[in-house]
């Protein structure tokens, strides 16, 4: 029964994900598959990986459910047979409550974050206009001011929409926005501006003497009051750095940029040369400094937890970061635990020259600093190119070392049992005798290190964020509004909500491993007892 449901389970998961994709939906979660999309993707200068990526790592990461699941219905006929030592230790788990209600509401916590976009998101459930529904939260389209009779084709704004509806008679048009209506990033409230002046090449906040960093920006000229956004770069002590983006008239999306460094512009746009170079050709405002005053918590706003210095709501980032956190112990856990699985149940059953070859790279490996290996590559590659899987990457490159004593060792140990000599007599092969034999009774070992592996992961992408070498800013960080919060003390509410959160997931993910810890120790309980 439990293969049967597992493989009907992860069948639905990967050919429900695959159809939606092709059906132009975007379901909650399902869509995560196929939303390895890059920034510039689009763009004529970008490689066929970046065009494509999005659907080649979808339908990689698909077929491997589809193939787990097959695997599972294929031997749906087989009894999972528990062991009665498995079954005391977790009945004695179900007895020690903290962890076991911790494990409960990790679960419920887990659901929540599957409802993606249903409960966090700027784009309305539904939709009703002129007698029909829509619904742009579940759909990979997104509808312009135009599809709802508003003036403009840019994205439509939600917000605005409804107020809009609102204003009108007889009230048949309607929307339908999220709980927490807002994205987890570049989703701001209305910003502060003002003109940024040049003083011997460097920029300056009107009446400030302190050179200015932060984002500026410029508007066409023409159109102004709309707010149609021209280009956009970051000034750090009041020189430009990184990109300057260029934005079409027509829409908030970027055509193309130019690459700062040091003071000194690309002699050529980056991305997207003849789309850059027509709209350098419009009439621009001076640039502009932006910044954002953190809005405390509020029902009437509906920024529950407030805002941060960016004007992101801090829920919507908490949430989002969440949804990184699991995505990301998921996929950590089984590429560390099966690297580091195996390896050490080779060394320990073969034992000889293989053990030692290991061994000895291992011990290269561990000698080799993580952080410097993450400083690396960021530098290398672009801060701003790195993603969840590279950051994954190096974690698990490094992470899987201290498995693999453990299990090298369980596997030495069980080796000189006799139902090992027995299985080799009956002539079961090196790879059968671990995996059915040796594992099976060294997983104890496995499981109670898990949460606090999970744990590790957590600290680990949290810290690499607060320090500036972990995820650009396309993706949540609870690290990234730990750092903001920290140099915003003023507004309590930012680094109150994100520790906070952060702490509460921790203890329960803690409170699980001290139940697994105690229940699967068999020092504690024995046959005397």
């Amino acid at each position: 029964m439990l293969f049967r449901l597992t493989g009907i389970f992860l069948f639905v998961i990967s050919v429900g994900a695959v159809i939606a994709h092709h059906a132009g939906l975007a379901l909650p979660t399902l869509d995560w598959f196929f939303s390895f999309e890059a920034k510039d993707k689009g763009l004529e200068s970008a490689s066929w990986w970046k065009k494509y990526q999005a659907n080649i790592i979808g339908y990689i990461l698909c077929a491997l459910l589809l193939a787990g699941g097959v695997l599972c219905l294929w031997n749906k006929s087989r009894k999972v047979k528990w062991n009665p030592q498995t079954l005391r230790k977790l009945k004695r788990f179900k007895s020690i409550t903290r962890g076991y209600v911790s494990l409960w509401i990790l679960a419920g916590l887990l659901f929540l974050t599957l409802l993606d976009q249903a409960l966090v998101g700027k784009k309305a459930l539904m939709v009703k206009y002129d007698g029909k529904m829509h619904f742009p939260a579940f759909v990979q389209r997104s509808y312009t001011e135009e599809d709802f009779g508003q003036e403009g084709k840019s994205e439509v704004d939600y917000h605005d929409l409804k107020e809009a509806f609102a204003k009108e008679d007889g009230g048949e048009n309607w929307v339908l926005l999220p709980l927490v209506p807002y994205d987890a990033t570049f989703d701001s409230e209305e910003p502060e501006e003002k003109k940024l002046t040049v003083r011997d090449g460097v920029f300056y906040q009107m009446g400030e003497k302190k050179p200015y960093s932060g984002l500026g920006y410029r508007y066409y000229a023409d159109e102004i009051d709309k707010k149609k956004k021209h280009s956009m770069v970051r000034f750090r002590k009041g020189v430009r750095q990184g990109r300057e983006e260029y934005y079409a008239r027509s829409g908030a999306d970027m055509v193309g940029h130019y690459e700062w460094k040091d003071g000194v512009r690309s002699a050529a746009p980056v991305k997207g040369s003849e789309q850059v170079r027509a709209v350098e050709k419009e009439e621009a405002t001076e640039w502009q400094s932006i910044s954002y005053n953190p809005l405390p918590p509020s029902l009437t706003t509906r920024h529950y937890l407030g805002t941060d210095s960016r004007g992101w709501d801090v829920l919507a980032q908490i949430y989002g970061g969440l949804q990184l956190v699991f995505q990301a112990a998921i996929i950590y856990l089984v590429v560390t635990y099966a690297i580091g699985i195996t390896l050490g149940s080779l060394m320990g059953y073969l034992g000889g020259t293989f053990d030692i070859v290991v061994q000895r790279f291992i011990e290269i490996l561990a000698n080799v600093p993580f952080l410097y290996v993450v400083i690396i590559i960021a530098s290398r590659i672009g801060k701003e190119d790195v993603s969840l899987m590279t950051i994954l990457l190096v974690l698990c490159i490094f992470s899987w070392i201290g498995i693999t004593y453990y299990m090298r060792t369980a596997a030495y140990r069980e080796k000189a049992r006799d139902y090992v000599a027995a299985a080799r007599v009956l002539g079961a092969g090196p790879v059968r005798v671990i995996f059915r034999h040796v594992l099976p009774n060294a997983i104890s070992i496995v499981v109670t290190l898990l949460p606090f592996s999970v744990v590790g992961v957590i600290t680990a992408l949290t810290a690499l964020d607060f320090i500036g070498f972990g995820l650009p800013d396309t993706y949540p960080s609870w690290g990234r509004i730990l750092q903001d919060g920290v140099s915003n003390l003023g507004d309590p509410w930012i680094v109150a909500s994100v520790f906070g959160g952060m702490v509460s997931v921790l203890l329960l993910v803690t409170f699980v491993g001290e139940a697994v810890r105690e229940a699967f120790d068999p020092k504690k309980f024995t046959t005397y007892r």
